[in-house]
């Protein structure tokens, strides 16, 4: 039902916890009693807490791999300049604002590092659920990282000008450690993964970096805040920088470890105290205003200053709006060290956490579905057989698994297209690009063809690997080659209708792994023969 109307997972399992949890009423009675119990109640609460920690150290492991040097050389110095505004925007809005509804100003110091985290949980499961792939998703998935870092680091310093409470030296020192642990654990596990190729063996590797990592963070963390987590960050950034095999790694853990997240959505969901968004007042109201003002206008200025503002959506911000675990973390910290002065705050992030969890996920899923960064075949929902059709395949398959059926008679027949497999986004070269440009685009896009436009748009061609590989060697041609000289036409480019069998019939003519589709003489997408198998598995 939820795919529908486009509603992510993480909402679905987040509003199960809520459901089944004690701040929503929903009950069931004891009939001898009569005593309502809590489905999720305090019996579940220490099995859910386990769950929170692992999916907290899994997410953490995973936005980590996605810190990649070879990323940040690319665009390292513009996600700088644009995450810096976004924070900076938000920062300001919101101390603005907290001081005009509570006329405290140390309230208003604080409160900047509870506003610019971002849930990594929320916005990386989404973007994994949806196969998001394209420079706003890695755009998004690098602002989350940084708002987090700069949260943790900030909140001890901020903590202790406000309130003079709290050891900001211990507490960077400890972030250190954990860095420090995390990036050796990472760099053994790099080792080791040399000496293994078996899928179980990548899956367990990556369990025991998860678990050494949060095994160090309960060795040292003494009410840091949360911060001991950064350990598990930096095994996955060191493990994912220094490891050729490490994607495989990661591809394999991330299909092994989805249920713990769903548990841990759904602990989430029942941690929600949804009555908070009543209590929390015009303050409440003040912070979460200027929380979506400061995002959405600080990613907007940061994509100006970069230069982004025509390839990435100006709605980037939108995606940066979950939040939970990081903003409840430094909540517990006010809540032991500075009780009773930070009341009236700590109600009003509880509030923000409730309707940003519940929104973030949904628009982290249309920033990227509207920068046509998603697949269209993955916003489909699977509703093919249901009712007495999904019955009747039961029955067919029983039949052809009793001897009654051939196999070729069961098969279903499906309409899907190149337009439902192709990706939108690609990476895209002009013809005026240096050899050298065109080697780097080529090498971090990932694929075999690289497709070139002119100045309007319109499709020209595609550069192909067997192209580059004739100059590569040749210095006097490199420093002559511009991208229109390696440039080849295509005659036969697919049509959004034509056909996934007709696709792989193309890809295998030219003896290539992807190929352009066009309409209208402009590039509609780039088709790979790894997406067409996968969505024809999936069939």
């Amino acid at each position: 039902m939820a795919a529908r109307v486009g509603i992510p997972r993480v909402t679905v399992y987040i509003l199960v916890g809520l459901a089944l949890g004690p701040h929503a009423g929903l009950r069931l009675f004891d009939a001898e009693t009569g005593v309502g119990q809590f489905m999720l109640g305090p019996h579940t609460a220490s099995a859910l807490t386990v769950f929170k920690q692992l999916g907290v150290g899994f997410i953490l492991f995973g936005i980590g791999a996605e810190f990649r040097f070879e990323t940040f050389r690319e665009v390292g110095a513009r996600v700088l300049r644009l995450s810096a505004s976004e924070i900076g925007a938000t920062g300001l809005l919101v101390a603005g604002a907290v001081y005009a509804g509570s006329g405290d100003w140390r309230l208003a110091v604080i409160a900047p590092a509870l506003a610019i985290s971002s849930a990594p949980s929320a916005t990386l499961v989404t973007l994994r659920e949806v196969e998001a792939d394209g420079p706003a998703s890695r755009c998004l998935i690098l602002c989350v990282g940084l708002n987090n870092l700069v949260a943790l680091l900030a909140f001890p310093l901020l903590l202790s000008m406000a309130f003079g409470a709290g050891h900001p030296g211990q507490v960077t020192a400890f972030a250190l450690v954990a860095l420090t642990g995390g990036s050796v654990i990472g760099f053994g596990a790099a080792v080791w993964l040399e000496s293994i190729t078996g899928r179980r063996e990548l899956v367990l590797l990556g369990l025991l970096v998860v678990l050494a990592s949060l095994g160090l963070v309960h060795w040292f963390e003494t009410g840091s805040g949360g911060l001991g987590m950064l350990g598990c960050f930096a095994a996955g950034m060191t493990l994912a920088n220094v490891s050729p095999h490490s994607g495989t790694l990661f591809r394999y853990l991330e299909n092994t470890i989805y249920p713990v997240y769903v548990f841990f959505f759904i602990a989430a969901g029942r941690d929600l105290h949804v009555e908070a968004v009543l209590q929390g007042g015009l303050l409440g109201v003040l912070f979460i205003v200027a929380r979506a003002a400061g995002k959405l206008l600080g990613a907007r200025g940061g994509l100006h200053l970069t230069g982004w503002d025509e390839s990435l959506p100006p709605s980037l911000g939108a995606g940066l709006m979950c939040q939970a675990g990081i903003a409840l973390g430094l909540v517990s910290t006010l809540e032991w060290t500075v009780p009773e002065a930070t009341a009236e705050l700590r109600h009003v992030v509880v509030a923000s956490v409730v309707v940003f969890e519940l929104a973030g996920p949904w628009l982290v899923r249309q920033t990227v579905v509207g920068a046509g960064e998603v697949k269209l075949a993955n916003l489909l929902p699977h509703t093919e057989a249901k009712g007495a059709e999904a019955l009747r395949w039961v029955f067919l398959e029983l039949r052809r698994n009793l001897g009654f059926l051939r196999a070729e008679s069961t098969a279903r027949e499906e309409d899907h297209t190149v337009q439902h497999a192709m990706r939108r986004r690609p990476r895209v070269v002009s013809g005026a690009l240096s050899f050298e440009r065109v080697l780097k685009a080529l090498s971090e896009s990932g694929a075999d063809l690289l497709a070139v436009v002119d100045e309007a748009g319109r499709f020209k061609g595609v550069i192909s690997y067997e192209e580059v590989k004739n100059t590569l060697y040749d210095p006097v041609l490199r420093n002559l080659v511009i991208a229109e000289d390696l440039t080849s036409t295509v005659d036969d480019a697919l049509a959004l209708d034509s056909s996934l069998a007709s696709a792989l019939e193309v890809m295998d003519r030219h003896r290539v792994q992807s190929w352009p589709v066009v309409e209208d003489g402009h590039l509609a997408g780039m088709v790979r023969r790894t997406d067409v198998y996968q969505l024809m598995r999936r069939d």
